[in-house]
Parts: C-alpha cells; sequence; structure tokens
C-alpha cells in the first residue's frame, strides 16, 4: 500500500492522496482534446493511446470505458473546452483517472517561430508526465522570441517540437514527417487517414537541420489543429499557401460524439 503523505502548498494542505503521491512520484501518462459541443476528433485513439501507454508503464490493462466516462463527465461540464486526462495508479492495479479542463484553445492566427535545441523526450512514444525537458526548453525558446523549441538529435535530426508533431512541405506538395524518434501524436494519426483519402502524398524519411531552407513550408500538429511554421532558427517561410490544403483536410475530418 501506498504509504500515507502530507502534502502542502503555500501552507495548505492537499487533502486527496492520490493527487498527492502523483506529484511525488511524476509517474504516469495522459493524452489531450480539444472538445467542441462536446464531441472531439480521434477519440478511439485517444482511449487506445491511454490502453497501450498503461500496459507498457504498469502492466495492467485498463478499462477504457471507466476512462470514457470520465471524459463524458468532463464534458457534459465544459461542451467547448481542452481536456487532459492522466492516467496513473496510486497502488499496484489501482488505476486513477484524473481529468483537468481548460478553456477551449484555437489555432495560432500566424505562423509558430521555432528554436532548435538539442534535446530528446526519454521513451519517446508515450505522451507521459514527465515534461521537464520540454518545459525548460520551451521556456527558453520563449525567452528569446520564439513561440516555442524544435527537438533535434547531436546531429541535428529533426524529430518534434516540446507539445506538437512537425512536419515539412516538399515542392511537389509532398508532406515529409522527420523519422526521428518522436510521439505518434493524434492529429497525425488522423491526417495519415485523411490525407491518404484525400489523394494527398506522404512520407516519413530523415530531416536535418541542414534541410530545412529547402521545403516550400514546415507545419506543426497537435490536439489544436494543424499550424504552419514562420521560423526555424534562422531560417524563415515567409508564405504559409503549402499549409492551407493540409489544414483544410484536417478541418474536414469528423468530430466523434462523446
Amino acid at each position: 500500500m501506498t504509504e500515507s503523505v502530507s502534502v502542502r502548498v503555500d501552507g495548505v494542505e492537499i487533502p486527496d492522496e492520490p493527487l498527492s503521491q502523483l506529484a511525488l512520484a511524476n509517474y504516469g501518462h495522459f493524452t489531450a482534446m480539444q472538445i467542441r459541443a462536446g464531441r472531439v476528433r480521434g477519440l478511439s485513439l485517444h482511449l487506445s493511446r491511454l490502453k497501450s501507454a498503461h500496459a507498457e508503464l504498469y502492466g495492467t490493462d485498463i478499462d477504457t470505458a471507466q476512462i470514457l466516462e470520465r471524459i463524458r463527465e468532463a464534458a457534459e461540464d465544459a461542451p467547448d473546452s481542452y481536456l487532459r486526462i492522466t492516467v496513473f495508479e496510486s497502488d499496484p492495479g489501482k488505476v486513477r483517472v484524473m481529468t483537468a479542463v481548460r478553456p477551449a484553445v484555437e489555432p495560432a492566427a500566424e505562423g509558430v517561430r521555432l528554436l532548435p535545441v538539442v534535446y530528446q523526450r526519454p521513451v519517446v512514444h508515450i505522451k507521459h508526465v514527465g515534461s521537464f525537458g520540454q518545459l525548460y526548453f520551451g521556456r527558453l525558446a520563449r525567452t528569446r522570441g520564439f513561440d516555442d523549441a524544435l527537438l533535434t538529435t547531436a546531429g541535428g535530426g529533426i524529430s518534434e517540437t516540446t507539445t506538437a508533431n512537425i512536419a515539412f512541405i516538399d515542392e511537389d506538395g509532398t508532406l515529409v514527417w522527420p523519422s526521428a524518434p518522436s510521439l505518434y501524436g493524434i492529429t497525425w494519426q488522423i491526417l495519415d487517414t485523411a490525407l491518404a483519402e484525400a489523394g494527398f502524398k506522404t512520407r516519413r524519411r530523415p530531416v536535418t537541420l541542414n534541410d530545412v531552407s529547402s521545403f516550400s513550408g514546415a507545419l506543426v500538429t497537435n490536439s489544436v489543429g494543424v499550424v504552419s511554421v514562420s521560423r526555424i532558427g534562422s531560417v524563415i517561410y515567409n508564405d504559409d499557401a503549402p499549409v492551407h490544403p493540409i489544414a483544410a483536410v484536417y478541418d474536414s475530418s469528423p468530430w466523434d460524439c462523446i
């Protein structure tokens, strides 16, 4: 059994022991989604993500119906919102589901500016709660006039940003996803299907910082949607037109009732 822990913030005790345990252990996983009118894109993909991640982190088969019920409860109170669902265990086999609701987030009106940094997330294929490196480098990027950090290998191989996947657009319109290890995001998964159905060409291959100037454009994807990239380091993309058709495909993808 988990030992009783007393946690205080600014002198005020946090009475919920599982929440205290999560704060101390920093071990768990999550998914994040945008809810509109009580609907979400890729609902089954979110549930599958949580199920597979939990099996790997804890060796436990979770009940996705229970998680779906927690999502429904949150959506009922906040039908237009940003929802984060964190799953962890307070004791072996004792699955806990924490939901956190924030105001809905819309895609940025302008292209994002990315500062390249050398950093790779541990256990990169899982969307886990150990986010110190991402937060640190994201903050560093903002202090230097950028919107986020672009994570790369020591050799300059591009993987992802601190909060999103990144893709590039070739001169012929092919969407190129970097093949360095990264999270296979839900929006990326939705786009893989939607773009194939719409006749767009996509591929995955190594992309380095030396390659970014050769592309006609770039974009980032996460729960907010598809947003163009206006700058990577000193490389500037002046025209976001190549991104528009891809964003339109995502915007036309279906919403699932929760």
